[in-house]
């Protein structure tokens, strides 16, 4: 297959599908193990407080990996990069099944995580050595919306494989996923030519990410890339407590529930490719950032008002479907301005969302009060955040054109 090819309409679902595979990687790796908690605390007579470590090492490893991966890949290609950081990755994974004890698992999530981040950070870079304006924008929502479906849909993976074995069979199938996904991307070719490569010094290295940070339209864009993560996180961490606590909903009613989230975040990125077919980037994304808004706002009124599921969960549907058209426009926007240096970018917006991700999890588990009115509160929180951020932007840049980036 050559570069060419992956640019048309044939090999979009290739494209597509690789590229979601990759960005899903970490996401799974996290959110496929948290069932198996209890299981792994009990086999290394530990408290799960304890196994909390080994979700900490797993960002650490995360979010150092993308920041020396970033300029590995701007130097030698996609291709080398993320083979040797899925190799990285399968061994890790191993090691994590016969893991002696808690300590060696915290040091393998972490090499885990490390060869994972690698392809989180690519798949963004290959979009952007393909496509720019809005098809890179359709190309990184379709990605987008089956990244964010991962860890919506891990967890209920997880407890399923925990149905026919012990914890270690998770890590076994992390190997196994890892082993596929690097057979199937060895079918792609190398998207970074030669001459489009860095040989940057540890100072350039350095002075680019300086670059990056001050650009005006990256500080916005990553803004929006942030505060949807808080969105999503907040939602995955809440939602088991909102719907069968408090609204009383059945495992397998609460199933159902998920997966149609997940699905309407695939519903939301057809809207938005279709979308950009007519306007701009810029445009596409204020008015999605609007209706998520206006959806957290509708869904704290809801909780305080109306406490039924048939009420709930179609607000949450539009809130969270939409959400992958914010991320892959927000990401589009970051990313454009750079041509070189593209995976050193697409580093520092991975290592955005781990944090966001990280620290939402973190602060809603010190709120106190009722599980629905400190989702929906904090969702609300976050859109007000998103709007403002939108307000300052719009102002700043005046309207946008009737189509493209600029």
């Amino acid at each position: 297959m050559q570069v060419s090819d992956l640019t048309k309409r044939e090999h979009r679902w290739f494209l597509w599908v690789t590229m979601a595979t990759l960005a899903a990687f970490t996401a799974i790796a996290t959110d496929l193990y948290l069932p198996a908690f209890t299981q792994v605390a009990s086999d290394f007579v530990v408290t799960t407080k304890e196994i909390q470590f080994t979700l900490f090492s797993f960002f650490v490893g995360m979010a150092f990996g993308q920041l020396i991966w970033g300029p590995f890949s701007d130097r030698h290609g996609r291709k080398p990069a993320v083979l040797l950081g899925i190799a990285i990755f399968i061994v890790a994974s191993i090691a994590c099944v016969f893991a002696p004890n808690l300590w060696f698992l915290v040091i393998a999530r972490a090499a885990q995580a490390f060869g994972g981040s690698v392809t989180m950070l690519a798949s963004r870079a290959i979009v952007r050595d393909l496509f720019t304006g809005n098809e890179m924008a359709r190309t990184m929502s379709a990605v987008s919306s089956i990244f964010m479906a991962a860890p919506i849909l891990a967890p209920t993976l997880g407890a399923a494989i925990l149905a026919f074995g012990s914890w270690h069979l998770i890590f076994v199938g992390l190997a196994i996923f890892g082993a596929l996904a690097g057979l199937n991307f060895l079918r792609m070719p190398e998207t970074l030519p030669v001459q489009a490569r860095t040989d940057h010094s540890l100072r350039e290295i350095l002075v680019n990410y300086g670059r990056i940070a001050k650009n005006t339209e990256f500080r916005f864009a990553i803004m929006q890339v942030m505060s949807q993560t808080l969105m999503l996180f907040t939602y995955v961490t809440m939602i088991p407590s909102v719907m069968m606590v408090e609204l009383g909903l059945t495992p397998g009613e609460f199933g159902v529930m998920f997966g149609t989230n997940a699905l309407a975040l695939i519903v939301g990125s057809q809207v938005n490719f279709r979308i950009l077919k007519r306007v701009s980037v810029r445009k596409a994304l204020k008015w999605f950032v609007i209706i998520q808004a206006s959806g957290a706002f509708a869904l704290l009124f809801a909780a305080n008002t109306w406490h039924s599921v048939w009420v709930i969960v179609p607000i949450l549907m539009v809130t969270i479907g939409v959400g992958s058209s914010i991320a892959g426009n927000s990401t589009t926007l970051a990313m454009a301005p750079f041509t070189s240096g593209a995976a050193q970018a697409s580093g520092v917006v991975g290592i955005a969302q781990s944090v966001a991700a990280a620290l939402i999890s973190g602060l809603l588990s010190l709120i106190a009060g009722e599980p629905i009115i400190k989702m929906t509160f904090t969702m609300a929180t976050i859109a007000t955040i998103a709007i403002t951020v939108l307000i300052i932007r719009e102002k700043k840049y005046g309207k946008d054109t009737p189509r493209g980036i600029n």
